[in-house]
C-alpha cells in the first residue's frame, strides 16, 4: 500500500480534476471517515485513511450539459484504463497515476441520458440498490489541501444518512471483510461525531419516515451481546485502542444506543 501522504496527495489531485463537475458528485466510500474527521468536525487528531479507492455517487443532473463527459477529461490526464470484461475495450475503470481507483456509482433508475452526459458511456459504472437516500441526504463540506493551498466545496452523504444506509445495506456486501469495514465505518461515526444526539434524532427520522425498517432487525442480530457477530467484527478490524479499555464493551454499548433509536 502507498504510503499515507502519498495517498492524500492523490486524493487531492483527483478532486482538483475534477473540480468542474464536484457539484454534480457525492464522495462516498472509505474517504467519508477523513472527510468527517479533518473538515466536518474539525478532529484533525484522528488521521484514519483506510483506503486507496475513490468512490463517487450520481444521480440525474440539472442544468445545462457538460461539454466534456469525466471520461473525455480524465483520459487526457495521468489516468490508466483497466478493462472489466476481456476481449471488450469498454467500460473501463480509471486509475490515477496508475495506482489509485476512481470508481462511479449509482443507483437502478438512473437515466442513461446522465451517464453519457456526465460520466460517460466508457466508464464502468457500478450499480447499488437504495444507493439514492446517500444522494437525496448530502451536505457541502468545505475541505483544504493544506499541502497546495487550495479550497475544494465537495458533497458528501450527512453523517446520519451515512451511518444509517450502511446499518441498512451491510449485509448485502459480497464478504465478511466489507461487512466489517461497513460496520467500522458506523462505529467511527458513533464513537467521534461531535453531535452524535442530532445525528440519532436525524436517524430515527428517517426510521419514522420509512425508510429501511429492515435496519434494526439487522443491525441485533450481529450487536444483542459482546461476543456477538457485530463486536467482534468490529473489534478485529479497529485494531488496538491506547484509549479505551474495553474496546468491545464500547462497541456494544454504543451499537446498543444507536439499535434502540431505529427500533424506537
Amino acid at each position: 500500500m502507498l504510503e499515507q501522504h502519498k495517498i492524500e496527495s492523490a486524493f487531492f489531485s483527483v478532486l482538483n480534476d475534477l473540480k468542474e463537475y464536484l457539484e454534480h458528485l457525492t464522495l462516498v466510500g472509505g474517504w467519508i471517515p477523513y472527510i468527517y474527521s479533518n473538515s466536518l468536525w474539525k478532529k484533525k487528531s484522528i488521521k484514519i485513511i483506510t483506503t486507496v479507492d475513490i468512490d463517487f455517487g450520481f444521480g440525474e443532473i440539472q442544468g445545462a450539459k457538460k461539454k466534456k463527459t469525466i471520461f473525455d477529461k480524465l483520459s487526457t490526464l495521468d489516468y490508466s484504463e483497466r478493462h472489466t470484461e476481456i476481449g471488450k475495450m469498454y467500460p473501463v475503470v480509471l486509475y490515477k497515476a496508475g495506482k489509485i481507483p476512481v470508481e462511479f456509482i449509482t443507483y437502478p433508475e438512473i437515466s442513461r441520458n446522465t451517464i453519457d452526459n456526465l460520466i460517460g458511456r466508457q466508464i464502468n459504472i457500478n450499480i447499488v440498490e437504495r444507493f439514492d437516500f446517500l444522494l437525496n441526504h448530502r451536505c457541502k463540506v468545505n475541505i483544504s489541501d493544506d499541502r497546495r493551498k487550495v479550497k475544494y466545496g465537495i458533497y458528501c452523504p450527512r453523517p446520519s444518512a451515512f451511518l444509517y444506509h450502511k446499518g441498512a445495506t451491510f449485509l448485502d456486501r459480497e464478504d465478511e471483510l466489507k461487512q466489517a469495514k461497513d460496520l467500522h465505518y458506523m462505529y467511527f461515526i458513533l464513537r467521534h461525531a461531535p453531535d452524535e444526539d442530532k445525528i440519532l434524532e436525524e436517524v430515527e427520522q428517517y426510521r419514522d419516515k420509512g425508510y429501511f425498517l429492515d435496519t434494526p432487525e439487522n443491525l441485533y442480530k450481529y450487536f444483542n451481546r459482546k461476543t456477538s457477530k457485530g463486536c467482534l467484527l468490529v473489534e478485529k478490524e479497529h485494531g488496538p485502542d491506547e484509549f479505551v479499555r474495553d474496546l468491545r464493551n464500547d462497541i456494544f454499548e454504543r451499537f446498543s444506543k444507536l439499535i434502540a433509536v431505529v427500533r424506537g
